[in-house]
């Protein structure tokens, strides 16, 4: 895509050059052909038009961006390329030579004044194509990207590998180097830590409610406090102590 913008570029660049130069010898010819001006004469007045069509043209393009009013653009447009050649080919002619010049001025401002008027019809038919063209903005979506979580935990067990479905699990707990994976058919020990199974497995359904235990919150049959320390009762009757920020953390969850 970058490769077809410069490309484009390049184009859009190479034609305007193209139109300069063949206006700026035009204009110097017709108005030159009137008074006899020798070829380098005119090759001189056409240079000169060019160099002011270019600068001037980059200028207002510039300015336009900076949202300069396109009438503004066509005063100072018509005012360099019909001012700034006459002010150069008077010091460059002898005093003969710009007396015949200056009988083509008026055919320059006409010319001058003649290419505004194209410029101005171009720019609005550019503005009316824009907004009958362009194409109506999407919404932008600021939806985060749904993260999908494990369904099955992998262990070792003797000689095979057991699959343990995420939803069967009752809770997880630390044990040293490893973890241990609890169930209504046992255990299972797994060379993993808390802390990478915590940021695994969706937060929705596995809360960490002390250091080294994470319940799965579909398994819980109800929470009591023993004097100053809250206990989960897990469906299989066993009972886990929850830390304070565990607790906090199983309230927002649960939203209770």
């Amino acid at each position: 895509m970058s490769l077809e913008v410069e490309k484009s570029g390049k184009y859009r660049l190479a034609v305007y050059v193209s139109v300069v130069v063949v206006t700026s010898f035009i204009v110097a010819y017709l108005a030159g052909s009137i008074v006899a001006f020798t070829w380098p004469d005119l090759l001189t007045d056409a240079f000169v038009l060019a160099c002011c069509f270019t600068f001037i043209g980059f200028f207002t393009l510039k300015m336009h961006s900076y949202g300069m009013p396109v009438y503004v653009q066509s005063v100072i447009f018509c005012s360099g390329v019909g001012g700034l050649p006459v002010l150069f080919m008077y010091f460059y002619l002898s005093q003969e030579q710009f007396l015949l010049y200056s009988q083509t001025i008026p055919l320059r401002i006409f010319i001058t004044i003649l290419l505004c008027v194209i410029f101005l019809m171009w720019k609005r038919t550019q503005k009316t194509q824009g907004q009958t063209v362009s194409p109506e903005p999407h919404p932008i979506s600021h939806a985060q990207p749904v993260r999908e979580y494990p369904d099955k935990i992998l262990v070792r067990s003797g000689n095979g590998i057991k699959v343990i479905p995420t939803e069967d699990l009752l809770f997880i707990q630390a044990d040293g180097d490893y973890v241990s994976l609890v169930t209504k058919e046992g255990k299972w020990l797994k060379e993993e830590t808390m802390k990478h199974l915590q940021e695994t497995l969706s937060p929705m359904q596995f809360v960490r409610i002390h250091r080294s235990f994470i319940v799965n919150v579909s398994r819980i049959s109800r929470i009591e406090r023993y004097g100053e320390q809250q206990y989960i009762i897990l469906t299989n009757g066993e009972s886990i102590r929850i830390s304070a920020t565990g607790y906090k953390t199983l309230k927002e969850t649960l939203r209770f």
